[in-house]
C-alpha cells in the first residue's frame, strides 16, 4: 500500500494528463474562481508540487500530449468562452501560444493522433458543437474535419493503438 499526499489545491472542471513519469493537473476551478494554476505529480517521489501556471485561466479545457509537450486549449475563463491555445514545453519549463482553435470550445475533448491534435465537440456558450477540428504543430494550423453526426453533451474519446 503506497500513501499518496493530494494536491494543495481542489479542482473541478481540471485538465489531466501525463507526461514523463508525472501527472499534470492544469486549470480548474474550485466554485470561487477560475484557475491558471498547473500542479504536477511526480511519481517517483509521490508527491505534489505546484509548477508554472498557464498564460490564460481556464476550467473545462481540453488538455493532451503532442511531442513531448502538453497542449491546453479552449475551456472557460469566468467571463469568456475561449478558442485559445497554449503549449507547455518541459524542456524550458514555459508556456506559449499557439494557433487559437477556428471556434470557441469549452468542454472539448482532445486527444493526440497521427502527430495532430483533435479537437472534438464542446459548447461555444450558446450550443453544443458536433464539428472537430485537429491541429498540425508542423504549420502551427487548424483545420476542419468531419463533424460528428449530432452531439448532445459531453464526448469521452481515446486512442487506441495498433499493435
Amino acid at each position: 500500500f503506497r500513501r499518496v499526499l493530494f494536491r494543495s489545491k481542489h479542482r473541478s472542471a481540471a485538465g489531466v494528463v501525463q507526461l514523463n513519469n508525472k501527472i499534470y493537473a492544469l486549470g480548474g476551478h474550485n466554485g470561487l474562481s477560475i484557475f491558471d494554476s498547473v500542479e504536477v505529480y511526480d511519481t517517483r517521489t509521490e508527491s505534489w508540487t505546484e509548477t508554472v501556471p498557464m498564460l490564460s485561466k481556464r476550467c473545462r479545457l481540453g488538455v493532451a500530449t503532442l511531442g513531448g509537450k502538453i497542449y491546453a486549449c479552449g475551456g472557460y475563463d469566468g467571463s469568456s468562452f475561449l478558442r485559445s491555445v497554449e503549449c507547455f514545453d518541459p524542456d524550458t519549463n514555459t508556456w506559449s501560444y499557439v494557433q487559437s482553435m477556428n471556434v470557441t470550445r469549452s468542454r472539448v475533448a482532445l486527444v493526440a493522433d497521427m502527430d495532430k491534435l483533435w479537437a472534438i465537440g464542446g459548447y461555444d456558450g450558446m450550443k453544443n458543437l458536433s464539428t472537430v477540428e485537429k491541429y498540425d504543430p508542423i504549420c502551427d494550423g487548424w483545420s476542419f474535419v468531419a463533424s460528428m453526426e449530432s452531439h448532445e453533451g459531453g464526448v469521452g474519446v481515446g486512442v487506441i493503438p495498433m499493435v
